[in-house]
């Protein structure tokens, strides 16, 4: 059993007390929170060493020079000449017929007539035969026209009796503005070149008639 203080009040003021101390205890404050130690400084960082400003360069003393004479001087090459392209000549025109004067030197009779290229024509004793006959052109110095023929002789045969053989007389140029530049050499006919021409064209043929329908 628990015996009762012999002092009450002793006891009541020792209480008091106690609860006192604890509370002046749980009212004192808290400590402070421990520092942590700030980061060291970063290292200051090294500066560049500077460069060294470059160094001018030496410029040689300049050197005097000779004066050039003119024996010295070449002269410039001279520039090189392009063959000049030759012009391409105009063909001359060439035509179908060769219009011809033809005398008789005997008689002196004359005719003017016309022969196809490449197809014969008489004359008396002679036969023309036209293988070209052509045209200046316009670059040309004169205007003329120009034919090659072959001239045969041939008289006419005999009634009943064989023709007798030809015999050229003429192979060559003529020349309508220089008559005596190839002349026919012969000692009864005398021919000459007037002009040549275009063959006139033929007349279109008819158109056939539509056929008549049947009913």
């Amino acid at each position: 059993m628990l015996r009762a203080p012999k002092f009450p009040k002793l006891a009541a003021l020792a209480g008091l007390w106690l609860a006192g101390a604890g509370g002046l205890v749980a009212a004192q404050p808290a400590p402070p929170p421990a520092q942590v130690p700030a980061p060291p400084p970063p290292a200051p960082i090294a500066a560049a060493p500077e460069e060294a400003p470059p160094q001018a360069p030496l410029i040689p003393a300049p050197v005097v020079v000779p004066p050039i004479t003119e024996k010295e001087i070449e002269p410039a090459p001279p520039p090189p000449q392009v063959p000049a392209k030759p012009a391409v000549p105009t063909r001359r025109a060439r035509y179908d017929i060769a219009v011809l004067h033809a005398l008789d030197k005997v008689t002196a009779e004359s005719m003017e007539f016309e022969a196809p290229v490449g197809k014969p024509i008489r004359y008396k004793g002679l036969i023309f035969t036209v293988r070209a006959c052509e045209r200046t052109t316009a670059e040309e110095a004169t205007e003329d026209s120009i034919a090659y023929l072959t001239i045969d002789s041939q008289p006419r045969a005999e009634p009943g009796m064989p023709p007798p053989p030809s015999r050229q007389v003429f192979k060559g140029w003529m020349y309508a503005s220089s008559p005596g530049l190839h002349p026919l050499e012969h000692p009864v006919y005398d021919a000459w070149v007037i002009s040549c021409r275009a063959a006139a064209p033929s007349a279109p043929a008819a158109p056939a008639a539509p056929p008549t329908p049947s009913r």
